[in-house]
Order: structure tokens, then C-alpha cells, then sequence
């Protein structure tokens, strides 16, 4: 008998000796996430080296998650955001289908956080009651739009669309207008046979890089996501770095051409044209990496012509036609480059972002390109806005 017991406490010992390592893996992994989690307030806050650590956590801690697929760092940024968890025997399952639940979750946590629920109180019982109503007091969702009835229905790519423009055009500090993106009618090959109701929101979401069409063309607006994509959605909306670098074809009604600095009477630039500086110097005008025209260039296509008034457009003069209406021209001193105030924020993310993604954080007064400084263990803009 004591021998019985001897060899059961023995066989336990060494049972939860096997096993004890792996509930600590998990047990560490679960952990090191919320760790990481508490600090993160934006994705702003998930830089190279933030991701890396998410990146090992989430792929220790989820099975399922291949290390070289093609959803990884948007689904570890969801989760660093604290908007995405898996099951509880460790499963992310990204080809999972999405609910509008699950989607209006995942997008109120990872916009608002945890903390933007506090002081809501649902008017109706469901798991993700208060993100709906926190959704309907931002906008995002029109009163009564998701009830119980429907918030376990499968969510399209369409309505996706529709409740992330939403936010896109309230939140996003230059969006991209429905009459900017409108020759893209003629990219999306599914666009005539499209919901007339999710046209307009397949336009600017496609037109912005944040939800890509198939590679067949197709924007397939009627079709649910999984869960992989849905991430890349709302990681997209977040960090304009994940979205798609979309060349929205030009609407220009003439032909390129030659344009003097020294004439006022010249129309306003376009891709193509010929642009002769004041030393003499001709310049083959491209739309560079942010989408900007002359971006890169040293020229300031702007500065000398005429307003409709005949006075001559200086440095920041406001301008009168619709593009960027309102919006002061600025001249960079020392480089000549001149843009729009929207262009040169729009140049300015682009190279903070990759500023931190190619140096991290280097040594105090390191710069990158002609307009970024390493100051007091931030990247700061030195040039125009």
C-alpha cells in the first residue's frame, strides 16, 4: 500500500513537473503582452522596437500564427492595441469569420481604448453593448444601426467600408474627398455591379490604401472578411505606413507641357510637365513616394503665378482653387521646395514614420534627409507647415 502511494506521488511530481513548463510559457507569454500593453495609448507608441517585443510575445503565445504571413504585423499591432485576443486554448484563427460584433469591437478598442468605454451605458444587453453605443456617440454607427439582432450576422467588406469612412473623414486629418477619388471608377473592376450603397465608401477606402481590392481587380464588396483582414483594415485606418500606396489616375485635361518660373500666366502644374527654374535648370515634375507632386524636387511650381486676381502667388499666400482651398503655399528655405501646407504634412508622416522605422532611436541632433532632427528622444519636423 505505502509503496502504491510512494509511486503515485512520484508519477504527480513528475506529471507536474512536464507540464508546469508549459502553463509558464503561457502564463509568461500572457503577461509579457499585458505588460506591453500598458504602454501603448496609440499605435503611435508601437515603434520598431515595441513591435518586436509584441511580435515574440503574440508568437509564443498563439499557435496558429505563422511568423511569415502576410497578416502578422497587423494582427500583433491590433493585439499590442489591446483590441484583438485569441481563444482560450491559445488560437488567434485569423481565417475566422468576423462578426459586426467583433468588428465594431476590435475598431472602438483599437481607436478609443479600454478607457474610451468609461461613462457609457448600453441600452440593451450584449457583449459588446458598449462599444456598439460608444460607436453611435462618435458617429461611426447611426442610432440603432447594430442591435442584438444582428450583431452576430457575418460583417461584409462593404460595411466595413462604410463604418471606416466614417471615422476616416471625422478623425483623418486630410481626407481624401469622393470627387478626388472618382477615377477609380475605372480601376475597381466589380464597381458598376456593386451595392450604389457601398460605392462611395469602396472608393475613398481603396482610393485611401486601406482596404486593397483582389488581385483580380475586384473590390467584392458583398464578400465577409476573416479576421486577418478585418486587422488589416483597422491597422490600416490607424498607421497610414500599413496602407497601400495608391496612384489615383489623373483627371488633367491637357497635355504636358513646358512652364517658366517666370510666367505668371502658367497653369497649375500637373505630372509630366517641364518645370525651368530660376537658375536655369529643367525639371521633369513626378508625383514622389507621399503623393506629392515635386516631392523631393527643389521646385516651387506655385511661387510666381497669378492668382485669378493677377496678383502673384508668395510664400504663405492662401490658395483660391479647390484642391487646397484655403491653404497657405510654403517655401522651404533651404532646399526651394514649395507645397501646399496639407502636402507637406502628408511628406512630413511619411518620413517620421520611416525616420523611426530605419534609425529607431539614435543619437541626440541625428537627422534624416533635410527636414528631420533627433531631438530629446523624439523625431522632429524642422521643415515648413
Amino acid at each position: 500500500m505505502k509503496k502504491s502511494i510512494c509511486l503515485f506521488l512520484i508519477i504527480t511530481v513528475l506529471s507536474f513537473s512536464f507540464l508546469s513548463p508549459v502553463l509558464a510559457v503561457n502564463d509568461n507569454s500572457s503577461d509579457e503582452i499585458a505588460n506591453l500593453r500598458s504602454k501603448i495609448r496609440s499605435i503611435y507608441d508601437i515603434d520598431v522596437d515595441m513591435y518586436n517585443k509584441l511580435e515574440a510575445a503574440v508568437l509564443k503565445k498563439y499557435s496558429d500564427i505563422d511568423k511569415d504571413a502576410w497578416y502578422v504585423s497587423v494582427m500583433v499591432k491590433l493585439v499590442g492595441l489591446g483590441a484583438l485576443d485569441g481563444s482560450l486554448d491559445n488560437k488567434m484563427d485569423p481565417t475566422g469569420t468576423v462578426t459586426k460584433a467583433m468588428f465594431i469591437k476590435m475598431f472602438i478598442r483599437a481607436m478609443f481604448g479600454i478607457e474610451g468605454l468609461d461613462g457609457i451605458t448600453p441600452d440593451f444587453q450584449h457583449w459588446a453593448a458598449k462599444d456598439v453605443k460608444k460607436a453611435e456617440k462618435e458617429n461611426i454607427l447611426a442610432q440603432g444601426e447594430y442591435t442584438p439582432a444582428n450583431l452576430s450576422e457575418p460583417i461584409t467588406r462593404g460595411e466595413m467600408a462604410k463604418l471606416i469612412v466614417r471615422a476616416y473623414n471625422q478623425f483623418e486629418l486630410r481626407p481624401l474627398s469622393l470627387e478626388k477619388c472618382k477615377p477609380l471608377t475605372k480601376v475597381i473592376k466589380d464597381y458598376d455591379r456593386m451595392d450604389p450603397a457601398y460605392q462611395p465608401y469602396a472608393l475613398i477606402v481603396y482610393g485611401s490604401g486601406i482596404i486593397s481590392g483582389y488581385s483580380d481587380g475586384r473590390f467584392a464588396a458583398e464578400d465577409y472578411a476573416n479576421r486577418a483582414q478585418a486587422a488589416a483594415f483597422i491597422i490600416r485606418y490607424l498607421d497610414k505606413s500599413e496602407r497601400a500606396n495608391v496612384v489615383i489616375p489623373s483627371t488633367a485635361t491637357r497635355e504636358p507641357m513646358i512652364l517658366r518660373y517666370d510666367d505668371p500666366y502658367r497653369p497649375v502644374a500637373i505630372e509630366g510637365d517641364t518645370f525651368i527654374k530660376p537658375d536655369g535648370t529643367a525639371v521633369v515634375l513626378k508625383v514622389g513616394p507621399s503623393g506629392v507632386l515635386g516631392e523631393g524636387q527643389g521646385v516651387a511650381t506655385e511661387l510666381g503665378r497669378a492668382h485669378p486676381n493677377g496678383k502673384l502667388i508668395e510664400h504663405g499666400d492662401l490658395c483660391s482653387y479647390e484642391d487646397f482651398l484655403g491653404q497657405p503655399y510654403l517655401v522651404d528655405e533651404k532646399t526651394g521646395e514649395g507645397h501646399y501646407r496639407s502636402e507637406w504634412l502628408d511628406i512630413s508622416d511619411r518620413l517620421l514614420r520611416e525616420a523611426l522605422d530605419t534609425l529607431g532611436h539614435p543619437a541626440e541632433g541625428t537627422t534624416y534627409g533635410p527636414w528631420l532632427r533627433y531631438t530629446r528622444g523624439h523625431w522632429v519636423w524642422t521643415g515648413p507647415i
